[in-house]
């Protein structure tokens, strides 16, 4: 029976992976990693995505999604612009650069609010405007008994006109911590995000001392760092690298982010829920795209 609900809020994409050694892979991106991770961890959650698709692209995904027992597609909403496509070109198995076409628009506040209330809300800046900040600000008010993940991932992101995507500093990003209980974001995120360049250690202090209860910067290949205030002490720990065979990363701080919230909603610890969401996050990296995680799990227990 189903007796938890998780809304994840973020754009879906049509990835077109480069790979280092030549080949090229076509699969769901965005948001899909996401939905495809706190769906196959089961345990009577509704999985509920908030997205917008275009009716040229809405079967692509619904396809997808109707794999998985438990994802709501009521979430899902009709968009008149085209679902973005990304190129990723990777350089070696974890490092990349991005051209992709313009995102999609912001989720809205009226839709987002008619599957209120919610245990859990994943909000996952795949493009950066997937949500208004005051639309955002709105559903932390509203949801004040939901954990809230904030993965801030491409917040920093701005669109050349050639359609790269760089990253710079983003003036307003403690407002939008403000609204989460848990924050998330990469190493290359977290060494731009804040213009005077803090430290690791001193960006996590900046964030939680805004109301977040842990911040987590992941570290590709290295690793990852996670930070908490316990009982208003600051507290640190760095989780190794563990090995896998690399056959595509594209998407596992997703998956991780995902995942953590799944385990937080069943009313893990924060180390415990981070722990095991990371153990899934390397498991990513070892298959290709979404569908690889589906027909991995209809033969293995997560």
């Amino acid at each position: 029976m189903t007796n938890k609900r998780i809304l994840i809020i973020g754009e879906p994409c049509i990835d077109v992976i480069h790979k280092a050694d030549g080949r090229i892979l076509n699969e769901h991106g965005g948001i899909s990693y996401s939905v495809v991770a706190s769906s196959i961890l089961g345990d009577g959650v509704e999985v509920v995505p908030i997205i917008g698709l275009h009716e040229s692209d809405a079967g692509y995904f619904v396809n997808l999604f109707n794999q998985l027992g438990n994802v709501n597609l009521s979430g899902m909403y009709r968009s008149k612009i085209r679902t973005r496509r990304v190129d990723l070109f990777y350089e070696d198995e974890n490092r990349r650069w991005e051209c992709s076409t313009l995102p999609t628009e912001p989720a809205p506040l009226e839709w987002i609010l008619k599957f209120l209330p919610a245990d859990g809300i994943h909000v996952n800046l795949i493009s950066g405007t997937d949500i208004n900040l005051s639309d955002l600000q709105y559903v932390r008010e509203a949801s004040r008994g939901s954990i809230i993940h904030l993965d801030l991932h491409n917040i920093v992101m701005r669109h050349l006109p050639d359609g790269k995507r760089v990253r710079g500093p983003r003036e307003d990003y403690l407002s939008w911590c403000e609204c989460a209980d848990t924050i998330q974001l990469n190493e290359d995120e977290a060494t731009v995000i804040d213009i005077t360049k803090p430290s690791f250690d001193d960006l996590a202090k900046k964030i939680l001392s805004v109301g977040p209860e842990v911040v987590i910067i992941t570290l590709a290949e290295r690793g990852m760092l996670f930070y908490q205030l316990d009982n208003k002490e600051f507290t640190k720990k760095y989780f190794p690298p563990k090995k896998v065979n690399v056959v595509d990363p594209t998407g596992s701080g997703d998956v991780f982010g995902a995942a953590f919230l799944h385990y937080l909603v069943l009313g893990m610890s924060f180390n415990d829920a981070a722990e095991k969401a990371f153990d899934l996050a390397v498991f990513k990296a070892g298959v290709a795209g979404p569908s690889g995680m589906i027909k991995w799990a209809e033969n293995h227990e997560l």
